[in-house]
């Protein structure tokens, strides 16, 4: 009876304070001058027509923090998408770029630096790279977050594109395998955190009727595939000798680089025989790291052409409202729009809500993140990240094993030409583009929304997976490949979006870092499995992966609908 007393006179105290918000919203709209430019004459709505909520409440938030988040939204859709979010968005999306750029060249380089002549030990050594590099996504995608929540959003996004291009300039350097593998844990480290702060970074900065664009930044996912395999292919194709059917002596790699022939320089060198592949004619990797580390460096300088700020809603959740409420004018200016919001409507939140009662207690931050998405939500987000990072790797590995007891021959880096391989590589990239993209139209949909069309493209995912299996040719596998990487991007720019809309900003970080740990952990177990696990026939893990995808588009069901809501 008194726990029912208590929460009786706790959501009268709120509902009062809800009131006291509203009102106070009216007066700073109608008191603060403003040109009609700047304020909507009637309710915002999404690319669809449907209206979008500020709610004044956000399970897992204190009162005053809701408050203040719906006045903090209420601003920024008055003010509208400007050319300060636009320049954001491509900012942030070129972050997603480079997270994938970098992944991607990890297949790039693999088999060439494995099969480089002092890295050469009488096992297959190239698995320790990708399990290195999990082993860094599993950090990063758990500290960085965890981090940006006391260090902020800016400085994590800075620090994580530094280390991405620094790491890939000293890699190409490594004279040891073993150091190679230091680096790609350290490329990993940073590729993880750099991902998840860029989709919060642009979250928490743009209105709300446009917070589809975090999943069509999700493009660039494809896109950095896409520029990587090219990059790659010219360095790779010129410059490597000893992985394929089309390999090169080295006397002959060397006759490349001087543009000289010797004398005696005619045969090609055995398949796989590492002890005629030497630095100096197989510096096609290294060429690729450089690059590519120039790149992102680059892109990096680039970035001061823009004047990056930190989020709103983080200096909100930090209780700085005063520069929340500056960052705030200083986005209107930028994007020559004005702004009523001033720094009063925050004070009289303060002094209107009653931070000593049980609902006006910020908690801790496992808690605030179980009551965000409830008990059964978060077991189901939980599945989505874990299944995200395990049956990718799995499917990808064991499809081509199962396919070869049917006759179909397997596709790698030794079985196959450069030209062709890479071609595949190009193709799957292409498709991955226009994934996201769809997904974002989709999730603003009427009658679809976020858990709908992740469930969709959950069910769809696994299927896929499971027809894959009747592929009796390279052909007819690329085409699944190229599907499947569609469905895969769409999945994970979906799953991203929703993942930071229902977490508020003040554990948002943390929650993204609990959902990351899952997805590198599980991706860790899969490349653990497919570099140490001998079997080759058996089919288990392609059923596996289709049938848990199936199972969670249907749980996709159980998780709180985001779309129409104004993230706080």
């Amino acid at each position: 009876m008194v726990t029912e007393s208590v929460q009786s006179v706790t959501r009268e105290r709120n509902i009062e304070a809800q009131s006291a918000f509203a009102s106070t919203l009216v007066a700073d709209v109608e008191k603060t001058p403003h040109s009609k430019a700047s304020l909507s004459d009637g309710p915002h709505t999404n690319v669809y027509g449907s209206a979008i909520d500020t709610p004044t409440s956000q399970a897992g938030t204190d009162a005053v923090y809701a408050a203040k988040a719906a006045l903090l939204n209420q601003a920024l859709l008055d003010m509208g998408m400007g050319r300060y979010q636009w320049l954001l968005f491509v900012i942030t999306s070129v972050g997603w770029l480079l997270d994938s750029f970098w992944l991607m060249s990890f297949y790039a380089i693999a088999p060439s630096a494995s099969n480089e002549a002092q890295f050469f030990y009488s096992y297959d050594k190239e698995a320790y790279l990708f399990i290195s590099l999990f082993v860094g996504i599993t950090t990063g995608a758990t500290a960085w977050p965890w981090m940006s929540d006391f260090l902020g959003r800016k400085w994590i996004f800075t620090s994580t594109v530094v280390l991405m291009g620094m790491g890939g300039l000293v890699g190409a350097g490594m004279p040891a395998f073993t150091g190679l593998c230091v680096v790609g844990f350290v490329v990993g480290f940073a590729v993880a955190g750099n991902q998840v702060v860029d989709a919060m970074i642009l979250l928490e900065s743009i209105p709300a009727s446009h917070q589809f664009l975090v999943t069509i930044q999700g493009a660039f996912w494809g896109l950095g595939q896409l520029v990587a395999s090219a990059v790659g292919w010219a360095f790779i194709a010129e410059y490597t000798c000893g992985t394929g059917p089309d390999e090169i002596s080295t006397a002959t790699a060397l006759s490349h680089q001087s543009r000289a022939t010797h004398s005696g320089s005619g045969g090609s060198s055995s398949a796989g025989n590492s002890s005629s592949c030497h630095y100096v004619s197989n510096k096609g990797w290294r060429y690729v790291w450089w690059t590519f580390g120039c790149i992102t460096l680059f892109l990096y300088l680039c970035r001061f052409t823009f004047p990056l700020r930190e989020t709103p809603k983080y200096l909100l959740s930090k209780r700085r409202d005063a520069e929340a409420t500056q960052l705030v004018k200083d986005i209107a200016a930028y994007n020559k729009r004005r702004t009523w919001l001033e720094e009063s409507s925050f004070a009289r939140i303060d002094s209107t809500v009653d931070a000593s009662t049980p609902g006006s207690r910020r908690q801790p931050r496992l808690r605030a993140l179980l009551t965000a998405t409830g008990p059964l939500g978060a077991f189901v987000l939980c599945l989505l990240w874990s299944a995200t990072g395990l049956t990718f790797i799995l499917h990808k590995t064991y499809i081509s094993k199962f396919l070869v007891t049917k006759g179909v021959a397997s596709i790698t880096a030794t079985t196959v030409t450069t030209d062709y391989l890479y071609s595949r590589y190009l193709y799957v990239a292409v498709c991955a583009i226009p994934g996201p993209i769809i997904a974002g139209l989709l999730i603003e949909a009427k009658g679809l929304g976020r858990t709908r069309t992740g469930g969709i493209i959950a069910v769809l995912t696994g299927l896929v997976m499971s027809l894959a299996t009747v592929s009796r040719s390279r052909n007819a596998l690329l085409a699944f490949e190229c599907i499947l990487s569609f469905l895969e991007a769409a999945n994970l720019a979906v799953l991203t979006t929703y993942t930071v809309e229902i977490f508020a900003a003040p554990f948002r970080g943390f929650g993204m870092g609990v959902m990351g740990f899952l997805w590198g952990v599980l991706g860790l177990i899969a490349s653990i499995v497919t570099a140490f696990e001998g079997g080759a026939a058996g089919g288990a893990p392609v059923w596996f992966s289709g049938a848990i995808w199936v199972v969670l588009g249907v749980a996709w069901l159980g998780v709180p609908e985001t779309k129409g809501r104004a993230a706080a």
